[in-house]
């Protein structure tokens, strides 16, 4: 007879909890609506992962040391990782493969333009025939975007033009796919996919080093992801 109450007794107070739990996510028990808060991992399952390829480059201390340090040097903090990504930034590769591409982002090389450590990188690489692979780990940072290294996912497209792109459905689609759930996954909206060409009208962007600061790339103008960000934004919200 006890162990009957004692069981009734825990499953009235499991329901009690349901019922408070509920009423506190829809605003209810006479107080102040309260905002749900919705773990990433149920956020992006909204947004089918796609199929993606693993094909790491080598990111090993050296150059997670070389980052945290260009970090400081252009952000002001010594720091390697990537915390809470406030952007995801297109680019084309002006690369035939993804071979190309992986052989440019393997070696910590300094970079060709500004001759500085560590070497350049992306976390998505976006085949003509729409396979996508992973470089680089989500909370790693990579140098893809002058001023915005610190606060952004990085994804290369193989190709020679923004027009290039919008034109290969199946680059095209898988990319969208991709963006999508990475979106969905750390809460972004469609307004935080830019081009990276549009990097310094960001709000996020940041740059200590004069020598640096102002510089962009031309892909992936404006005027191209307006396109973008309509076919994303129709695939629908998270």
């Amino acid at each position: 007879m006890a162990e009957r109450i004692r069981r009734r007794t825990v499953a009235a107070a499991g329901i009690a909890a349901l019922l408070t739990a509920a009423m506190l996510l829809s605003g209810g028990g006479g107080g102040a609506p309260s905002a749900a808060v919705v773990p990433a991992d149920a956020a992006a399952s909204a947004a089918p992962r796609p199929a993606i390829t693993k094909r790491a480059i080598p990111y090993g201390k050296a150059r997670k040391r070389d980052m945290a340090a260009y970090s400081k040097r252009h952000y002001g903090h010594y720091k390697w990782r990537l915390a809470n990504p406030k952007l995801i930034v297109q680019h084309y590769a002006v690369a035939g493969s993804i071979d190309a591409i992986y052989n440019t982002f393997a070696p910590n090389n300094p970079d060709v333009e500004f001759h500085e450590l560590p070497g350049v990188c992306s976390h998505f690489a976006i085949g003509a025939d729409g396979r996508i692979v992973k470089f680089v780990a989500l909370n790693v940072r990579c140098r893809h975007v002058v001023g915005l290294n610190h606060v952004s996912i990085g994804i290369e497209h193989v190709g020679f033009s923004d027009a290039e792109i919008l034109n290969r459905p199946a680059q095209l689609n898988a990319s969208l796919r991709l963006t999508r759930w990475l979106r969905c996954r750390f809460g972004l909206g469609v307004k935080r996919v830019i081009g990276h060409n549009e990097s310094l009208s960001s709000p996020f962007y940041r740059e200590l080093d004069p020598d640096f600061r102002g510089r962009t790339h031309g892909d992936w103008a404006r005027a191209s992801m307006s396109i973008y960000r309509r076919k994303l934004d129709a695939l629908g919200g998270c």
